[in-house]
């Protein structure tokens, strides 16, 4: 059996956050990860402020070898039917997810066990025991007094928390596929396609001369339709050329903001990151990750050393968090409020008023399709 003050769940950006947490102020600290480190993830690797702040704060600046090419990405270029595309800032970075995880699991200054997974748990008053198993078939029970559970979307831990929340949520299939190829889309945006016929949320970019594509669909659905379906539109208009496929990723995905169906835990366990519902309009979760992750390492740190609810304690801190990540699904409060990760309020501002009349109904068309 292994000791520790708090035991993670999760490898990604919210559980390497509490993990820096935790360790800069002295507590024993394992990260529990289920693949082995460095593993590549579905996710478009943008890096938005928040988070380019936060990691610079605790981490430092993100190494070279993490940062695709080009580095930065200008902005969301959103493209409707009818060929009307317009910039939404963002003034970001392009990363690949493995090198990021990697790098911050190392930073984090925590124990990490990789291909070692959580298969159950038991929470008492005074801490938590994690049954585990390692990928050679060895088991592992770790006892902590605080886990904080950053095990992303599809998260074991939320399953076994709350079955009736994670039964009332509607889950999606993300699909990513990377290609070598010759095309003519521009790097340095990432482009995303509000077109509901190809798929909920199309999307496509290019960083190291590879171009990535990845669409999410209904669970009922098929993804590699969808795919398909958005090949068809985007390899006419970019000129493909000697396409071979590098990668095919998948994972599923839920948007619980819009319902409220949040699950930050119980008393000993604090849920963060994409696990506990914190995930916007468009994807983007590594900002809440990281947020959410700092919170509950910095929760674990106060209620230890002052004896209080680290549960109690964790919902009161993660509200405003909470709140953010609500407002990206209000279309008013989209496109008039300062984003943090995109800014359309910046966007319209470059506009003239007849095409951000325009933008405006394009965007409302594409999310009453979304909820319809």
């Amino acid at each position: 059996m292994i000791e520790c003050d708090v035991a993670i769940v999760g490898a990604g950006p919210a559980g390497c956050a509490a993990a820096r947490e935790c360790t800069r102020r002295g507590l024993k600290t394992i990260i529990l990860e289920k693949k082995r480190i460095p593993r590549h993830k579905a996710c478009s690797g943008i890096l938005v402020p928040d988070s380019i702040n936060t990691l610079s704060e605790h981490f430092g600046n993100v190494p070279q070898d993490v940062l695709a090419v080009p580095p930065h990405v200008n902005a969301m270029r959103m493209h409707f039917p009818g060929g009307h595309a317009w910039d939404i800032p963002i003034h970001g970075l392009m990363i690949w997810r493995d090198r990021l995880d990697a790098w911050l699991c190392k930073a984090s200054h925590a124990e990490v066990l990789d291909e070692t997974k959580m298969k159950s748990f038991a929470e008492s008053t005074d801490g938590v025991d994690l049954f585990c198993v390692k990928s050679n078939g060895e088991r592992l029970r770790v006892r902590s007094q605080i886990v904080i559970a950053a095990d992303g979307g599809s998260s074991s831990m939320v399953k076994q928390i709350d079955p009736p929340l994670t039964a009332r949520l509607t889950w999606y299939v993300a699909l990513q596929e990377t290609y070598a190829c010759r095309c003519h889309l521009e790097p340095g945006f990432f482009h995303f396609f509000a077109f509901p016929k190809i798929s909920l949320y199309p999307s496509a970019y290019v960083k190291d001369d590879l171009l990535v594509m990845e669409v999410v669909i209904k669970l009922k659905d098929k993804a590699t339709l969808a795919m398909t379906r958005f090949k068809e539109h985007l390899w006419k208009q970019i000129g493909i050329e000697q396409a071979r496929l590098i990668r095919r990723l998948g994972c599923r995905v839920t948007y619980a903001a819009p319902r409220g169906l949040f699950s930050f835990g119980t008393e000993r366990i604090l849920v963060s990151g994409e696990a506990s519902g914190l995930l916007n309009l468009f994807g983007e979760g590594i900002s809440s990750a990281l947020a959410s992750g700092r919170i509950a390492g910095r929760v674990s740190f106060n209620s230890i050393h002052q004896g209080m609810s680290p549960g109690r304690l964790y919902r009161q801190e993660i509200e405003a968090e909470k709140r953010k990540t609500i407002s990206t699904f209000n279309y008013k409060t989209l496109l008039f409020r300062e984003g943090s990760a995109f800014n359309f309020k910046k966007g319209l501002q470059a506009l003239d008023w007849k095409e951000r009349v325009i933008f405006s109904r394009n965007l409302l068309k594409w999310l009453l399709t979304l909820k319809g």
